[in-house]
C-alpha cells in the first residue's frame, strides 16, 4: 500500500479484497481503517456485516456493541445487535436492543414489526401486539407487522381474530408466504382442514422447497383421510430437513393409522 496510515486507502483496500473474494483480508484491512480513524460508522457496519458472513457471529455481535456506544444515534447497530440475539435465542436481550434502535428511529414500522416478532418469543404477546399495531398505524402495509400482529393474536387465544388480520393482510399482499403460512397453520389447528390445505398449496407454489410447508401439507391431508398424500408430503419435508425428527415420526404415524 502507498501510505499505510491513510484510513481511505485501507478500507479501499477492503473493497478490493472483498470483490476477490478474500473477506478474512477485507476485515483486516477495515480493522486497520478503524485503528487509524475509528469515527466513520460505516466501517465498523461494514466490518460488523463481515464477521457475521465468515461465521464470526460473536465478533459481529462486539462489533455492534461497541459502534453502538460510538454512534448512539446510528439506530443500525442496535437494530444489527437485536437481531443477532433473537437468532441466539436471547429475546429478551434483543427486545431491549430493539427499543434502542426505535430511541433513534421511533417511526420506523420495520423496527416495530421486529420487536414485536421478539416480544413474542421473549414471551410478551400484549406488548408484542400493541407494538405491530404501533407498526401499522405507520405503513398499514407492513407485512410484516402483519404477520407478528396476528401471532399476538392466536398467543393471545384469539384464533378467529388472527385468521382475519391474515386473510385482510393477504388482501393486500396475497403472495406472501409467511401470511399464507401462518394462516394454514391456524386453520389446521382450528380443524378447517380443506381451507388449511388450500392454503399450505399456495405457498407450496411460491416456495416449494419449504419444509415446514410440507409438513403442514402433511399434517392437513392426515386428518383428511389422505394417507398417501400425507405420507408423500412428510417425505419431501425429510427429505428439505433431514434434521428435523418430528417429519418422520408424522410420517410413520400415518403410514400405522
Amino acid at each position: 500500500m502507498a501510505n499505510p496510515s491513510d484510513p481511505v486507502l485501507w478500507c479501499k483496500e477492503a473493497a478490493g479484497m472483498m470483490t476477490r473474494g478474500d473477506e478474512k483480508g477485507a476485515i483486516f484491512c477495515y480493522q486497520e481503517s478503524i485503528k487509524l480513524r475509528p469515527g466513520i460508522p460505516d466501517v465498523w457496519y461494514n466490518l460488523a456485516r463481515l464477521f457475521e458472513k465468515t461465521g464470526e457471529r460473536k465478533e459481529a455481535l462486539a462489533t455492534h456493541i461497541t459502534a453502538g456506544k460510538l454512534f448512539p444515534g446510528d439506530f443500525r447497530f442496535s437494530a444489527e445487535r437485536a437481531r443477532l440475539l433473537a437468532e441466539s435465542g436471547k429475546y429478551t436481550e434483543a427486545v431491549a436492543a430493539a427499543s434502542d434502535a426505535l430511541v433513534s428511529a421511533p417511526y420506523s414500522p420495520t423496527l416495530l414489526a421486529n420487536k414485536a416478532g421478539y416480544l413474542i418469543f421473549a414471551g410478551n404477546p400484549n406488548e408484542a401486539l400493541q407494538t405491530a399495531e404501533q407498526a401499522l398505524a405507520i405503513d398499514p402495509g407492513c407485512s410484516l407487522a402483519i404477520l407478528h400482529k396476528a401471532h399476538a393474536q392466536a398467543a393471545l387465544g384469539d384464533a378467529a381474530q388472527a385468521k382475519e388480520t391474515l386473510e385482510n393482510g393477504l388482501s393486500a399482499v396475497p403472495d406472501d408466504c409467511r401470511l399464507l403460512k401462518l394462516l394454514a397453520n391456524l386453520q389446521i389447528r382450528s380443524k378447517e382442514y380443506e381451507a388449511g390445505l388450500a392454503s399450505i398449496e399456495k405457498v407450496l407454489l411460491l416456495d416449494p422447497n419449504d419444509a415446514e410447508s410440507w409438513s403442514l401439507k402433511g399434517a392437513a391431508s392426515a386428518y383428511l383421510g389422505r394417507k398417501e398424500e400425507a405420507v408423500s408430503a412428510f417425505e419431501q419435508a425429510m427429505k428439505l430437513d433431514p434434521k428435523e425428527k418430528s417429519y418422520r415420526k408424522n410420517r410413520d404415524a400415518v403410514r400405522k393409522g
